[in-house]
């Protein structure tokens, strides 16, 4: 269903039973979820689907290993059985995946530590997973430095066959009943009216500026990082806030010895640092900065890239630069906290718990915190309290199975497997812009370098030509497409080059 029909689909619905504000993560599974349980809902996202966090993760579903290292106990067990539950149901959408933990430890003692900690991680996933074992020797041990690499502990979770922005889409195209729409680009303000007991809410098409009035019985907030800004748009008070802490991850070219993902301990930060094959690059990260600011957050520094390369130096042979870099990830993760809450730690040694909490006397309902792995689990709690105040009114979603949709694929230049048409995109997934097909309907501008352009503009005909498609064949709007993506993506890659060493396509872009 293209988006101008879901615009008119909308022309006949004036009342929802649930109102989402988000399509992150949390929104789209919750708006799923609700659909399948029979309810009128309305999903509004003010970007595309999936533009903010939620394609910027490390695209694993994993239990929480690293939180055990805070005794956080109910957070792994909770992120264990999400995952768990999860690769049952959604076996079509993620595979397990076995890690490597490179234990560069001399000391025996330290390394069984580990493997014993690995072990106790297995028993709190009941035992669901491969059981650890010890590696000595591996293939990618010949891409590492002399001495990085003792051994590898072994153990399972799993990750996402496609991308993290497709796994968030996938919630969202299965529903196809009258009375559940989605739409991107759009946003909303209104306010509360007490004798109906109805949010009024005017929305406005971002792309075009068309307005439309709706009413709902409740709102749910999913705005992920924006959680606490819309809360105050709509005056809503919440005991808690997030925290943000930025991270980075490179896309580096893939080795052909590397077919496993790689777990390097930072000692002097008590953290991980990932080494993850996806398709023909590899992701290499998270870095972990507090950010005061969500636009701070994602924007990417050369402070954040050379700290990645340094600590790749430290543990490959060959050296990698930045001119060799194919694609920067930059997302945010929102951590919760108490409202009153001062302290400042390093990010990770919060807890990454999640939270629902309902306005006291608003039906208004904000979740808070959240990751991949856990979008179930949060989709289900805010079913429970949306389920005491208000009861379904429309008809079960008729979830589409997977591969019942014949998807018309195309080829890009240089990625050997097959990816959506533009074509399809536009008619089937409201894809809108250059950006949201090549950064999150397909995942050319992720595995091909300066997000699609390719190195010297070389791809840049080919953009042009899916721009056209985009745009239904009116060459204006397509030349201003590709104009916008352009300068958008040669802006953010700038940190990638010294201001000595800037390409011409970079150089031209930059205020």
């Amino acid at each position: 269903m293209t988006r101008q029909q879901q615009w008119e689909r909308l022309q006949e619905e004036a009342d929802f039973d649930v109102a989402i504000l988000g399509g992150g993560v949390n929104g789209a599974c919750l708006y799923d979820t609700l659909c399948r349980h029979r309810y009128k809902v309305l999903l509004i996202e003010r970007g595309d689907f999936a533009s903010g966090s939620s394609q910027s993760s490390g695209m694993m579903v994993w239990g929480g290993l690293l939180y055990l290292k805070n005794f956080d106990f109910s957070t792994v067990l909770q992120l264990s059985h999400d995952r768990d539950r999860m690769i049952a149901q959604k076996a079509s959408w993620m595979k397990p995946t076995m890690m490597r933990l490179i234990s560069s430890a001399k000391d025996r003692r330290a390394a069984w530590w580990l493997y014993s900690g690995l072990w106790f991680y297995w028993l709190m996933g009941v035992g669901c997973r491969h059981k650890p074992y010890i590696e000595a020797a591996f293939p990618e041990m010949a891409m590492l430095r002399p001495g990085v690499a003792q051994k590898s502990l072994c153990y399972e979770e799993a990750f996402l066959n496609e991308s993290d922005a497709r796994f968030v889409f996938r919630w969202i195209a299965a529903q196809r009943t009258p009375g559940q729409i989605a739409l991107n680009y759009c946003y909303a303000h209104g306010s509360y009216a007490t004798k109906e007991k109805r949010w009024h809410l005017e929305l406005t098409d971002a792309l075009s500026g068309s307005t439309h009035k709706i009413r709902a019985a409740m709102v749910v907030n999913c705005a992920g990082v924006w959680t606490d800004r819309v809360n105050a748009e709509f005056g809503i008070d919440s005991p808690f806030r997030h925290v943000l802490s930025k991270g980075v991850y490179l896309g580096l070219p893939r080795s052909g010895e590397h077919h496993s993902s790689l777990f390097f301990e930072l000692n002097d930060q008590d953290d991980v640092i990932t080494h993850v094959p996806w398709g023909p690059i590899a992701l290499w990260g998270p870095t972990e900065t507090p950010v005061q600011g969500i636009e701070e957050g994602f924007s990417t520094t050369r402070e954040d890239i050379d700290f990645l390369l340094e600590q790749y130096a430290l543990r490959y042979r060959e050296p990698i630069g930045a001119d060799d870099v194919v694609s920067v990830r930059c997302g945010i993760r929102p951590l919760v906290v108490d409202k009153s809450y001062t302290l400042d730690c390093y990010p990770l040694d919060l807890s990454r718990r999640q939270e629902i909490v309902q306005h006291h006397d608003k039906p208004w309902i904000s979740c808070y915190g959240g990751k991949l792995t856990g979008c179930m689990h949060m989709a289900e709690m805010a079913l429970q309290r949306i389920k005491r105040s208000v009861a379904p009114t429309g008809e079960a979603g008729n979830g589409v199975p997977d591969g019942e949709m014949h998807v018309r694929k195309t080829r890009f230049p240089c990625i050997d497997q097959p990816v959506v048409s533009p074509a399809w995109s536009v008619e089937h997934e409201q894809c809108c812009t250059l950006e949201d097909y090549l950064r999150r309907r397909t995942n050319i501008a992720q595995w091909t370098a300066c997000g699609g352009l390719g190195k010297n503009d070389a791809y840049a005909r080919t953009l042009r030509d899916i721009a056209l498609e985009i745009a239904g064949g009116e060459a204006q709007r397509a030349a201003r497409l590709f104009d916008d993506y352009r300068k958008k993506m040669m802006n953010s890659l700038s940190p990638l080059f010294t201001e000595s060493k800037l390409p011409e396509t970079v150089s031209r872009h930059i205020p």
